[in-house]
């Protein structure tokens, strides 16, 4: 006999419930893959990835930079995960072994580093991840150990110190003094068969151009434009989201003036998720019209948003 369905909150990820604001992550979380939905022109952008990556041959032999670029809470870190996962996935499919590395998280963030520094503390933390996951043989850690802190001797020599099936995914913090780091990643620390990963909210058309201009005797970089949330999105990822758990839980549907509401007041994707779940997680706390005869109204929306001392 099956087990009841209980009312549940249909918008934390799979494993995340905990923590709902946190971006897909698929190459860590299969179950994240099939989580994606075509707002702010995510989907071309993936595509754009795909067909500029190819068979992964420039990877192979030069190396590659991958730059997102778009607002807050627009979806760049989910794209970057997605970006990765592919890659995996098609290494894979040549019988080698992409190994992701994140170090997004591994700078302080009450500290100003200069591009040296930030450098450099990337480096000697990468050093022991690349260890940690059996990324290069126990000759190459030993000869490399003792520049772990040189970016300018670590990365260039990445591509021989690998394992001869390991292909090297490095997920970068955001850029800080922004075109500057980007051009020293993509011209003086890349290697073959490392790929590298940046995001950022503050690159603009102007930026960019500088960044191609200046780098266009190199191996150019790879930027992908996530952009703003468009008309029918919010609605899109939530018919998405509310129709993924029918068959584990119960809960009510989102009304059509709701998610009007929810077009007119969200700016992000990361707004549309942090609303809905909150409104649903406060629906639900409240034992009070939580059926699937039910609904999510304007007003289940505007009290969570009063809670949190907003005005929609």
């Amino acid at each position: 006999m099956n087990a009841p369905r209980r009312p549940i909150n249909p918008f934390p990820l799979p494993g995340w419930e905990s923590t709902p604001m946190r971006p897909l992550r698929p190459w860590e979380r299969e179950a994240h893959r099939d989580y994606y939905v075509d707002v702010d022109g995510a989907e071309s952008a993936f595509q754009e990835f795909q067909q500029e990556v190819g068979d992964l041959t420039g990877v192979l032999e030069d190396g590659r930079l991958v730059l997102v670029t778009g607002d807050s809470g627009c979806g760049k870190t989910a794209l970057v995960n997605r970006c990765a996962d592919w890659t995996v996935l098609e290494l894979g499919r040549r019988d080698l072994r992409g190994v992701v590395v994140d170090l997004t998280g591994c700078l302080p963030e009450d500290e100003e580093l200069s591009i040296h520094e930030r450098t450099v503390q990337v480096c000697d933390q990468l050093f022991d991840k690349l260890v940690d996951h059996g990324a290069m043989s126990p000759q190459a850690a030993d000869t490399l150990r003792g520049d772990r802190d040189n970016p300018k001797r670590i990365f260039p020599r990445l591509g021989r110190a690998l394992n001869d099936d390991v292909v090297l995914l490095v997920l970068l913090p955001s850029p800080n003094e922004l075109l500057d780091e980007v051009i020293r990643y993509a011209r003086q620390l890349r290697s073959p068969r490392v790929l590298f990963f940046a995001e950022s909210a503050f690159f603009d058309a102007d930026d960019l151009a500088e960044l191609v201009r200046r780098l266009e005797t190199w191996v150019p970089p790879i930027t992908l434009l996530v952009g703003k949330l468009e008309d029918g999105d919010p609605g899109r990822f939530a018919d998405d989201r509310l129709v993924r758990h029918t068959g584990v839980g119960i809960y009510p549907r989102l009304s059509d003036q709701a998610a009007e509401l929810l077009g007119r007041i969200c700016q992000s994707v990361a707004m549309v998720q942090r609303i809905l779940h909150g409104t649903y997680e406060r629906k639900l706390e409240a034992g009070l019209s939580y059926t699937e005869a039910d609904q999510v109204t304007v007003d289940d929306i505007r009290a969570y948003l009063n809670g949190l001392g907003m005005q929609p």
